[in-house]
C-alpha cells in the first residue's frame, strides 16, 4: 500500500519597507482570491495604538479576516518567539480553501514564523538580566548598543534600529554563553511545514520618501500625540516596549516638551525613511523574493500572474470576485 503524501500548506508572504503598499496590495488581493491576512508587524499587536502603526482600520479588518493584529495591550512585551507560535497557530487555523498571507515589514517575525528560531535556547537567568537592565540604567541605550557593536557586530548590525529589548537579549546570551549570539542563528531551526511563496513590494526611492512623508504627516494631523497621551493615561510606562519605536518616541518628545510639532514631525520623516532603508536591506539579502513594484492595481495584477505562475489560482481564486474586483 502506497503511504500517503504530505501536503504542506501554502502561504504567501507580502513583504517589505514601510509605506510601500503591503497593506493596501493585500486588500485588493482579498477581492480576487478567497485569503486571510496575518499581521506580520511587530507593533501592531497592541491594542489602543492604531494611528503611529498605520494599523488596518475596522472597516477594513472587516473585508477579510485578519489575525495577529490587536493581541497584546500596550505594558505588555511580545517576542519573535511569541509571534512564531502565533503565526502559524493562525496559519494552523485558516481553511485550506483560503490562502494564508503573512503582511508586513518586520523581517525577524517573519523568519521566526516560517523559518523558525535556533533550536539552541538558552533560558534567561534573571540576575544577568538584572545586570544588564542596570547597566541601560547608568549608561544609556546607545553605549550598550556599542557594547554589543564590540562584542557581536553581526548581532548589532541586525539591530541596527538599537531596539533596547534586542540589545538586552542579544548581551544575556553573550553574558550566559560566552558566544556571540549571532551564532545561534547559525544553529538548527524548526522550519514551518509550509510551502511559501515569498513577494517583495517596493516603490522607487523618490516615491517611497513621498509616501513615507505623507504617511507621518497624516499620522501627527490623525492624533498621533493624543493617542500616546491616552496610552500613556492607561498607566504604560514611557520605556515599555510599545512606546520605544519610532512614531512614539517622537510623540513622546512633545509630550515632554523636548521637540515642537513641527520639530518631531520632521524627526519622525527622518526615522521612517532610516528604518524603511533597514528593511530593504534585511529583505534584499533573501534571495526567495520577487519583488513587485507599481500601483495598487498593477501590483496586485503582477501577483496574480505570480501564482498563476506556480498553479496556485485554481485553489484560490473566486472568478467572480475577481471579475468584480475588476469591475470596481
Amino acid at each position: 500500500m502506497m503511504p500517503v503524501q504530505h501536503e504542506m500548506k501554502r502561504v504567501v508572504v507580502l513583504a517589505g519597507p514601510t509605506a510601500s503598499g503591503k497593506t493596501g496590495v493585500a486588500l485588493q488581493l482579498a477581492t480576487h482570491i478567497h485569503c486571510e491576512i496575518i499581521g506580520a508587524d511587530a507593533r501592531q499587536i497592541y491594542r489602543y495604538m492604531d494611528i503611529g502603526t498605520a494599523k488596518p482600520t475596522r472597516e477594513e479588518q472587516t473585508l477579510v479576516p485578519h489575525h495577529c493584529i490587536d493581541i497584546r495591550d500596550p505594558h505588555e512585551t511580545y517576542s519573535a518567539a511569541e509571534y512564531s507560535e502565533d503565526a502559524r497557530r493562525a496559519i494552523a487555523s485558516i481553511s485550506s480553501s483560503s490562502l494564508p498571507i503573512l503582511v508586513g515589514g518586520s523581517g525577524l517575525y517573519i523568519s521566526a514564523a516560517l523559518d523558525g528560531l535556533s533550536t539552541e535556547g538558552t533560558a534567561t537567568n534573571p540576575h544577568v538580566r538584572e545586570k544588564i537592565l542596570r547597566e541601560f540604567d547608568i549608561h544609556g541605550r546607545d553605549e550598550m548598543y556599542n557594547r554589543l557593536q564590540s562584542l557581536d557586530a553581526r548581532a548589532a548590525e541586525r539591530y541596527a534600529d538599537k531596539n533596547p529589548r534586542r540589545i538586552q537579549r542579544a548581551l544575556e546570551y553573550i553574558y550566559m554563553t560566552g558566544r556571540p549570539f549571532s551564532s545561534s542563528w547559525d544553529a538548527p531551526r524548526n522550519a514551518a511545514d509550509a510551502d511559501v511563496l515569498y513577494i517583495g513590494i517596493t516603490q522607487e526611492k523618490e516615491l517611497l520618501t513621498s509616501l513615507i512623508n505623507e504617511r507621518c504627516d497624516n499620522m501627527f494631523d490623525n492624533g498621533l500625540v493624543e493617542e500616546t497621551q491616552r496610552v500613556l493615561s492607561m498607566g504604560v510606562p514611557r520605556d515599555a516596549q510599545s512606546l520605544c519605536t519610532v512614531g512614539y518616541y517622537e510623540a513622546l518628545s512633545v509630550i515632554d516638551g523636548r521637540r515642537t510639532i513641527t520639530e518631531a514631525r520632521e524627526d519622525l520623516k527622518n526615522s521612517t525613511r532610516q528604518y524603511a532603508k533597514r528593511q530593504r536591506t534585511w529583505f534584499n539579502k533573501d534571495s526567495r523574493y520577487t519583488w513587485v513594484s507599481g500601483t495598487l492595481e498593477s501590483m496586485t495584477a503582477q501577483i496574480l500572474e505570480i501564482l498563476k505562475a506556480h498553479g496556485w489560482t485554481s485553489a484560490f481564486v473566486d472568478l467572480q470576485r475577481s471579475n468584480q474586483g475588476r469591475s470596481e
